[in-house]
């Protein structure tokens, strides 16, 4: 797991760019950072790629422990009449969460989302309304969900900029990774056939995920994401004209990021990467270290000016286990702060005894003392010229 504390903030773009769509954005899904954004929070029809929150619901009740891969899901009679994209579930059949939760990654099973988000919530609606609570938490404001499919709803919209919010969180769960992939598969023994609606996976060299959309009133839409080498790039367009121009304007998107940025790793986990001062320690420097890797993404060129800065938590209580959060670091570039880590205790600490800390009591004086006496000097010194 790689780490960069986010700054939400936008880098401009290196030249006049635009893509051909309603909405569009660009996002380092490790730090939340923007790249690029068009119309990011105009609030727009977004089709199934509403299933991003549908299938990020679903890996957070698998995270508690609320279901498992291999339960069954039985289907009811309102999942059985879904329209739209779907396996044609028929009323009881039944199926395991891996296998309708691979139908909903695949090719956009209306079916299966209703069918798992009743299993989950007892109705669909009691869903939705988690969908929508879940939005509240990520503080989306410009995203209400009407239904757990996309399917076309007045009260049904979103953004780029939340979808991408959205699939990051998802992205938090590589082993979504593992469906948004595949190609081709099937159910039922091998007698229905799975086709990826996302072309993207086929065509782009590193992409492997995340969700198409498509209806009339919304066009066609596509969160994406992809990898080169430890650089992961996402995602959204939204309002394309086809489904050509959708994956064309997605590969364009992803081209301009891995082109113009790259990934710096800054320091590795579990490795002691500084020292804090920790007043009334027994020792007074403390070694720091990381529980994840520490990167950021820079503009290209930029690179080598990265700098890093520890900072020590405030009010730290003595005595401090290893492995006790300590402080922060910091990636600067050009006098902007770009990430940042929690850093760890690499060591126990304990607290100074009363004759150490008299000790350097009457050290910091003196210390204090001659530097305003230095201060001074270099004042008097600067006026006789």
């Amino acid at each position: 797991m790689i780490f960069s504390v986010g700054f939400m903030g936008s880098i401009r773009p290196v030249w006049a760019f635009s893509i051909e769509a309603k909405a569009a954005i660009l996002m380092d899904p490790v730090s939340g950072k923007i790249l690029y954004a068009q119309n990011e929070h105009q609030r727009l029809p977004p089709a199934s790629v509403t299933k991003v929150m549908t299938m990020l619901l679903i890996m957070e009740a698998v995270e508690s422990g609320r279901i498992g891969w291999d339960e069954k899901i039985v289907t009811s009679k309102a999942a059985a009449g879904m329209g739209g994209s779907q396996i044609y579930l028929k009323e009881g059949e039944e199926m395991t969460l891996r296998e309708m939760f691979k139908a909903i990654a695949v090719v956009s099973a209306n079916d299966a989302s209703t069918a798992i988000a009743e299993h989950l919530y007892g109705s669909d609606i009691d869903f939705v309304e988690a969908m929508n609570n879940r939005a509240q938490k990520l503080k989306l404001k410009n995203t209400h969900f009407a239904n757990e499919t996309g399917l076309p709803d007045p009260e049904h919209y979103s953004s780029a900029y939340d979808l991408a919010v959205i699939s990051r969180e998802l992205l938090k769960y590589p082993e979504v990774l593992k469906f948004t992939s595949i190609w081709m598969d099937s159910l039922r023994d091998g007698k229905f056939i799975l086709r990826n609606t996302n072309e993207l996976i086929r065509v782009y060299r590193g992409a492997d995920g995340l969700k198409t959309g498509h209806t009339s009133e919304a066009k066609y839409c596509l969160a994406a994401t992809a990898k080169k080498g430890d650089f992961r790039l996402l995602s959204v367009i939204l309002g394309a004209e086809s489904d050509a121009a959708r994956v064309a304007q997605t590969k364009r998107l992803l081209d301009y990021g891995f082109r113009n940025f790259q990934w710096k790793p800054v320091f590795e986990s579990k490795k002691v990467i500084g020292r804090v001062y920790i007043k009334g320690a027994k020792q007074e420097q403390v070694s720091v270290q990381l529980r994840s890797d520490f990167g950021v993404v820079v503009e290209r060129g930029k690179e080598l000016v990265v700098t890093t800065r520890i900072t020590p938590d405030k009010n730290i209580k003595l005595p401090i286990k290893s492995g006790a959060r300590i402080g922060t670091v910091s990636a600067v570039l050009e006098g902007k702060i770009i990430g940042q880590a929690p850093v760890y205790a690499a060591e126990n600490v304990e607290e100074a005894n009363f004759l150490v800390k008299g000790w350097r009591w009457i050290r910091d004086f003196f210390k204090s003392l001659f530097s305003k006496k230095t201060e001074k000097l270099n004042e008097s010194f600067e006026r006789l010229y």
